[in-house]
Order: C-alpha cells, then structure tokens, then sequence
C-alpha cells in the first residue's frame, strides 16, 4: 500500500465528501474502528491487559469501536475517558451502541497494564495540554506497557513538526494515509513504526512516500545499440581553489549514475587536480572568457551548478542566461542558490536543492522552522517559484510546482557530512541527463539515501564519508538488479 500523506484539511474534506456521498461519519468511524482491529490486534495477545484512552472528540469515537470489537474478540480490554465522556454526536452514538452491547468504562486509569492504546487526541489537536492531560502523560511515560497510538500521537499537531509535549508511541496507527508530522522535526520521533490502514476512503494525495517499488517501476530499461550519445551530455559548473573536492564528488556522482559525457566547467588549477581522480571527465577552463563556446558543449542534455562555487554577480548572470536562453534541466545548489525569479513558461525543469541552512535563507525562516514545516515550505515554494525544490535532510522532500511531490525515507546518519549533497547533484545531473522524468529526481534522492543505509550494514554510518556514496554506487545497482 502506498504510504499517502494528508494534511488535516484535506482529512477534514475527504470526511466531508464521503458524507455528501452518502457514507455517513458514523459508517466511517466503525471502518476506521474495524482497520484499527485488523491492524492492532496483530500485535496484541488476548492474555495482555490493554487500557484504551478515549478522549471527547471523533478520535475517542474510533477508540470507542476498536475497543467493542476487542471485547467482542475476547481481548482483555478496558475503554477509560480520562478526559471526560464524548462531546460529538457521532461518539456518542457509537458510545451507546458500545453499551448496549453489555460493555462498561471507566474514567480512571488504575493499576499496570501491558498495553496502553491513545486515542485522546486527532488531528485537531493545539497546544497545550490541560492539567488532567498532563496527568495522562505522567502515567504513559512511567509505564512499561506497549504503547499505540490511534493516528497520531496527542500532543503532536498533525502539520507542523513543533512539539511541547506528546505521548510517545510505539506504534503509530494512521488513518487513511500519514499525516506531516509523520515526516518533520521533532514530531516524527513520537510516531513510533509508523503503519497505515485504508478506512475506505478514495485515495486522492498530492505527495506520499517514494519507495523501492516506485524505483524498479519507474528505471529505464537497458538501450538497443547503446554509445556515449545515447545517454546524454551533461555540463557540471562546479569546484574553486578552496573547493576542489566539491567537483570531484559531484563529477563522480555524474559518472557513475550513467552519463554518457560529462563535461566540468572549473578553474584550470581544479582541473589539473581533479583529472587525477576523474580522468574520465572533460574539462574546460571557466576563467577563460569564451569558454561556453567550447566545442565540447554542444548537445548538452542537463546542467547542474552551484558546488563549490561562490556567489557574486559573474555567477548570477551565469545563471540568468540559462534560466532565460536555454530549456535544458537546469539543477542549482550550494552556491547557485539565491533568491530569483524563475520563468513561469520553461519546458525543463529548474530544480533546487537546498538543505535547511539554505532553505531558511531562501525563505527568511530559521532552521528549526524549515524542519517544523519542510513539507508545506517546500511545496510553497515549488509552487511560488515555478520549480522543483528537493529540501534534503532527514525525510528528504521532493516538491514540485504543479503541488504534489513525494517524501524520501532512505538513509541515515552516514549523509551528514560535508560533500554528500555535491554527490547527490551529480547523480541527479547524470539521471537527467539520460531524459527528464519526475521520477528520476526522486530516484536519485532514493538511491542516495540507499548507498547510506548499504554501508551500515558493513560498517559504522559516522565513519562514512562522501567520496563513499559511489563507491557503494555499483554494488547497490546490482543489489537492485538495475541496469
């Protein structure tokens, strides 16, 4: 199933369809309830004894279901309103139903249970806590028991990454598809193992999760008859005397994700250092006043700028004059990142790839802002700017300007160091320039991640370093069995 990601208005809006539809929020809570069971119960033991927290809203209706169908079950449950009896009408109707089946509650959470279920809080959630909350979280945190949480652990706000304090979940049940802060910081270290179960309702998610099924679907297939033109030239402007490294690691990333040629544009003193790792590439001398005319940039398919590289005023006209006289895909980062304009009409794609340091300064935001929100900013800003924005870290996002995109859930501490970004613009540089598809920005974010979580397999993730990422590169492909 794919991992879907709604935010709370588009939950409250497909709950309302569903409604002038026909499936009334009463038939939709007993699905949910149902999807609970069938999910749970996989992890549960009829022996345990399971406390379940119901709270006043729509979100205690659901815990309100799962536990009659426990009960009816032979589970040893126990439904607790420890924030007092439902509010809504439809909770209410399904309280009684719970009743009428000879079940009874409680509102006091007493002795030692084995499992703990929330469902005190949805997605409609806003700080703080109250008082007699608060004690529920006092009781969660000093208890051995299981813990899960009905789709979203109370205390964290389905959208936003901020958080003052929440339940920390084990497991994380998601109705319908996960919600943002499944993905953002620190919110998503309440979630637990995240599991998502269909409630019946259509599937209609601008982004979701980028998986391994998604990669093998969507890699081209092997070429008939294939040459170094069949798979495209692309241009790297990268690398500067304090910088030298960043064109190798981008060069080598280039490489290595199958271009056909590469072409680095740099300072002559980078070149004679960098053909000594990556002889393969064909340089050119970026201080010399014609060098865009050089004979071996004809037939560019993609150009990727911006590692290693300083910004002033020679390197913005640089980057205006292919956003405006060229249509190539065009790839920014590190230094190539400013705040523009971009093209409202261009047939290739613009892609950013900024990291949170850059997207706050991008968006006059601070760091722990792009990473409480990294969704919605990155989608914002795709859709002001006309471009694709790709806002690396944990939980790498993947936005385009149409307003869909996807989140990417490969790799690990290993990426966290200086070089690893070069490295990724390079393997988006060679993918795109083998032809633009929006999935092959999304693969080569997977990928990347994937060469982080294939070396810790063997070694330390803290001891990885950037030059690494593709020396994995191959070994990874035929773990894949990618051409």
């Amino acid at each position: 199933m794919n991992m879907n990601i709604y935010f709370a208005k588009e939950i409250r809006d497909s709950d309302q369809t569903a409604e002038e539809s026909g499936l009334s929020i009463f038939s939709l809570m007993e699905n949910s309830g149902h999807a609970l069971f069938e999910g749970m119960s996989k992890l549960l033991d009829k022996k345990q004894r399971i406390g379940i927290l119901a709270g006043a809203g729509n979100n205690g209706g659901d815990a309100i279901v799962l536990a009659r169908l426990l009960l009816n079950d032979g589970y040893n449950a126990e439904l607790i309103f420890p924030l007092g009896l439902p509010s809504t009408k439809v909770a209410q109707e399904h309280l009684q139903y719970y009743i009428t089946c000879g079940h009874s509650y409680c509102s006091v959470i007493e002795g030692e249970y084995d499992v703990l279920i929330d469902g005190l809080f949805g997605i409609g959630f806003r700080p703080p806590f109250s008082e007699r909350m608060a004690l529920c979280l006092n009781f969660w945190q000093n208890t051995k028991a299981m813990k899960m949480a009905i789709d979203i652990p109370s205390g964290v706000e389905a959208d936003h990454g901020r958080v003052q304090t929440a339940f920390q979940a084990d497991h994380t049940f998601c109705l319908h598809g996960a919600k943002p802060s499944a993905f953002l910081y620190p919110s998503s270290t309440y979630y637990g193992h995240l599991h998502i179960v269909d409630i019946g309702l259509p599937q209609k998610a601008k982004f979701r999760v980028w998986t391994e099924e998604d990669l093998l679907k969507s890699w081209p297939g092997p070429k008939d008859n294939p040459h170094k033109g069949t798979f495209g030239t692309g241009l790297l402007i990268a690398g500067s005397s304090r910088m030298p490294g960043c064109a190798v690691l981008a060069g080598t990333g280039a490489m290595r994700a199958g271009i056909g040629k590469l072409v680095i544009a740099t300072e002559k003193t980078v070149a004679d250092k960098c053909t000594i790792s990556l002889p393969e590439a064909t340089y050119v001398n970026r201080g010399e006043a014609d060098w865009q005319h050089d004979a071996s940039l004809a037939n560019i398919a993609a150009i990727a700028i911006g590692p290693g590289l300083h910004p002033d005023d020679t390197l913005e006209n640089l980057i205006a004059a292919y956003l405006e006289e060229t249509d190539y895909p065009l790839i920014l980062d590190a230094g190539a990142l400013s705040e523009r304009s971009y093209p409202r009409i261009r047939k290739s794609p613009v892609i950013l790839t900024p990291h949170p340091g850059e997207m706050a300064r991008l968006t006059g935001k601070t760091v722990a802002e792009v990473n409480e929100n990294r969704i919605q900013m990155a989608s914002d800003y795709a859709v002001s700017h006309n471009v694709t924005v790709v806002l690396k870290g944990m939980n790498t996002v993947i936005a385009f300007p149409d307003g869909t995109g996807y989140v990417n859930r490969t790799g690990n501490r290993g990426l966290s160091k200086g070089g690893t970004g070069d490295t990724l613009t390079g393997i988006l540089l060679g993918l795109l320039s083998q032809g633009y598809e929006e999935a092959s920005v999304a693969n080569a974010v997977y990928l990347h991640g994937m060469t982080a979580e294939l070396y810790a397999e063997d070694y330390a993730p803290s001891s990885m370093l950037a030059s690494d990422i593709m020396k994995i590169w191959p070994a990874l492909l035929r773990k894949l069995n990618l051409e």
